[in-house]
């Protein structure tokens, strides 16, 4: 028994790996059309929710990130609220005064396509392609992201 349950779980781990979007990888042709379909501009796509602790954390310093950079035409914010219940998700965002642009994901169809290991989690898009990942909490995140951003060829 404890064999089969073992045997299970590592299948589900391994092909849960190898579903999520890995840097290099190209985005599905409709959601990079949907959502990341200005050229050359670097996306910086923001998973959260409601129950995740270290989202609490982070946001506000992505929020505040979003604020200085606004009228800088290489960079944009998308975050990803993946809560089920919009109302949730709403009320969430408001109480921590979010101002980019967000989709709720309430069916996990963003979500579903990326396929992220955890939460939070932080995606960089570049013409379809995912060009960097952040996976977990982050100290500072609005550091990293400033740092990731100038790599990836922003001038701030």
């Amino acid at each position: 028994m404890k064999h089969w349950l073992f045997t299970l779980l590592l299948s589900v781990l391994v092909s849960t790996q190898a579903s999520a979007l890995e840097v290099g990888e190209a985005l599905p042709q409709d959601l990079h059309q949907e959502l990341f379909g200005d050229a050359d501009v670097v996306y910086v796509v923001d998973f959260f929710a409601q129950w995740c602790v270290s989202c609490r954390i982070e946001l506000p310093e992505i929020n505040q990130l979003f604020n200085q950079l606004k009228d800088n035409s290489q960079v944009r914010f998308v975050g990803v609220d993946v809560d089920e219940d919009v109302a949730v998700a709403e009320a969430f965002q408001r109480s921590l005064g979010l101002e980019f642009p967000i989709v709720n994901d309430t069916q996990g169809r963003v979500i579903g396509a990326f396929a992220p290991l955890g939460m939070p989690a932080l995606y960089y898009v570049v013409n379809g392609q995912i060009k960097g990942r952040r996976l977990g909490a982050i100290p500072h995140i609005d550091d990293v992201i400033r740092s990731d951003i100038q790599q990836l060829g922003v001038s701030l």
